[in-house]
């Protein structure tokens, strides 16, 4: 009868295991997990509390979940174990403990105020892929002892539950990678479909959510400097929120001081897992609480035409710690948004070059058709007038063909206009028409606008900076005092003089009004030799400014007004 009801009782654990292995293989998620494990093993050997300890690389419980305690003697409690005492013993030296009682063993560290007695003690490591991943710990058993039995079933179901883990830590890693892959695609999406003035905002907060981090920041290094330029900066980071100096509070950061200025010099893909407990040598690109530095990783964005940008991700300090398979799948998705980046790059370059060659065959057009055109009815009407006996219609028609070269002389400006700059450079014409562009923005009509003779070729150096800011102050002049509605720009150049007229009909020069710009003007023109004149009445207003192309004169000419 003792035989029989021994095997009575060794089949029943045996059943109560199988059930307990069974309720930890059936979730997939691993805190559910960890929880089931837990739960099982203090059901299985009958203890009163349970609790799993999750080892940290660095040392120490990265996790402890337990159970059996009310939840008002956890707030109690406070601050849970950190792998101190005979807790840390199971950590350096992963075998089995049994104990009697914990407080006869010398390597018990005690108990914080408030917590329930505990005396009975059975920990067990739990080995995923021949590492501890972490310990279970059971104590107060309800009847007595631990035994050699509980042992053995409790290790047991820590050899499943290493597998249940290892699986559940796949399916986590193949749902992320998923997820990521499908937000690689979305982003590349968006990147080819959105303006770049406002891409990077949505790409940083779109993986701010993904990553689940508390900060995502893209940065760039400035050439032949240390720093780096942040270009977009999402998410929660306690340190903008410092002191003036602070550098994650300015756009520009040293390099020497963080993970990205790490990776921009060596091009790899970089984890930083560990805490860093001084907050003055923490990474400036770190989420930083109470003086302690969370997980972050950085990845280069990989691409022939990049500029070394790179992307950073990071967590708070009481946040998961980021693991290896993470910066795998986040150098994955830097290099796709590099290339994205690239495709979008290149896709702006053909509009804009597809946009220049549109404007030139229209400038094309409008000098080899429309221009010859003009003329040659200019010159018809020139003709004309010739065979006219009546002085009054000549005039008329002299006066039409006038007004012929004067469009002809338009066209050009606008040829000139719509027209790329030769190899980038920036000349007169150009530099004249975007001013006069800026002045026509509140004007009821565009600055008319009219160059005379080799303008780009003859007006460069000095000569262009003082014309150039001439004009800025004449039209500026007019458009905020004048109250002007029809401005016109004159610029000519011959062999000898370069001139800037600018007319409006605006209410006029005050005579007793203030001329500090104007005398401005007037003293960089006699600098250069030559002189500016004023004609100005209410409704008609004209600013001359002219200066000889061979350098100043012996005598400079006063202004005359």
């Amino acid at each position: 009868m003792d035989r029989a009801t021994e095997v009575m009782a060794t089949q029943g654990r045996l059943r109560s295991l199988l059930r307990a292995t069974r309720a930890v293989v059936e979730p997939l998620d691993l805190p559910v997990v960890l929880r089931r494990i837990i739960e099982a093993a203090v059901e299985l050997v009958d203890a009163e509390y349970g609790a799993l300890g999750v080892t940290s690389p660095h040392g120490g419980l990265e996790q402890f979940i337990h159970v059996g305690m009310p939840p008002d003697t956890v707030d109690t409690i406070g601050h849970l174990p950190e792998g101190h005492g005979l807790l840390g013993a199971l950590i350096e030296d992963p075998k089995a403990i049994r104990l009697h009682d914990l407080a006869d063993d010398p390597r018990s560290a005690g108990f914080p105020a408030g917590h329930p007695p505990m005396t009975t003690f059975l920990g067990v490591p739990i080995r995923v892929r021949g590492e501890v991943f972490g310990n279970l710990y059971l104590t107060n058993h309800r009847s007595s002892d631990f035994s050699a039995e509980d042992e053995q079933l409790v290790e047991a179901l820590a050899a499943t539950a290493g597998f249940a883990i290892e699986n559940a830590r796949l399916f986590a890693e193949a749902r992320t990678r998923a997820g990521w892959m499908s937000a690689s695609a979305e982003l590349a999406s968006l990147i080819l479909a959105t303006d770049q003035n406002g891409v990077l905002e949505a790409v940083a907060e779109r993986l701010v959510q993904l990553a689940d981090a508390d900060r995502v920041v893209l940065v760039q290094p400035i050439p032949h400097t240390a720093l780096l330029r942040v270009l977009i900066d999402q998410g929660l980071h306690p340190r903008r929120g410092a002191a003036d100096g602070d550098e994650a509070a300015s756009v520009e950061i040293a390099a020497s001081r963080t993970i990205a200025g790490s990776v921009a010099e060596s091009g790899r893909p970089l984890l930083r897992d560990t805490e860093s407990t001084a907050a003055d040598a923490a990474d400036a690109l770190a989420v930083v609480d109470g003086g302690v530095a969370g997980s972050m990783l950085a990845v280069p964005l990989r691409s022939p035409g990049a500029g070394g940008e790179v992307l950073v991700i990071a967590r708070g300090p009481e946040r998961p710690r980021f693991r290896s398979s993470d910066l795998e799948i986040a150098d994955d998705l830097g290099s796709r948004l590099a290339i994205a980046f690239e495709l979008s790059e290149a896709r702006v370059a053909q509009q804009r070059v597809a946009i220049l060659e549109d404007r030139a065959r229209i400038a094309r057009d409008l000098h080899d058709h429309v221009i010859q055109q003009l003329f040659g009815t200019g010159l018809e009407l020139q003709a004309a007038a010739g065979r006219l006996g009546d002085h009054e219609e000549a005039e008329s028609v002299l006066l039409a063909v006038r007004r012929l070269d004067d469009t002809i002389s338009q066209i050009r400006s606008l040829i000139f206009a719509i027209t790329a700059p030769d190899h980038g450079r920036r000349t007169a014409r150009i530099r004249i028409m975007e001013l006069a562009a800026e002045a026509s923005a509140t004007l009821p009509r565009p600055v008319d606008v009219h160059f005379d003779g080799p303008i780009d070729l003859l007006m460069e150096g000095r000569l262009l900076e003082e014309a150039t800011a001439v004009v800025r102050e004449l039209l500026m002049n007019a458009v905020r005092h004048a109250q002007a509605d029809v401005l016109a720009l004159a610029v000519s150049v011959d062999e000898r003089v370069a001139t800037v007229s600018v007319h409006d009909d605006g209410r006029g020069i005050p005579a007793n009004g203030r001329r500090s710009g104007l005398s401005n003007l007037a003293m960089r023109a006699e600098v250069l030799g030559g002189e500016m004149t004023i004609a100005s009445k209410a409704g008609d207003t004209t600013v001359r400014w002219e200066v000889p192309l061979d350098g100043a004169p012996e005598s400079a000419k006063a202004v005359r007004g």
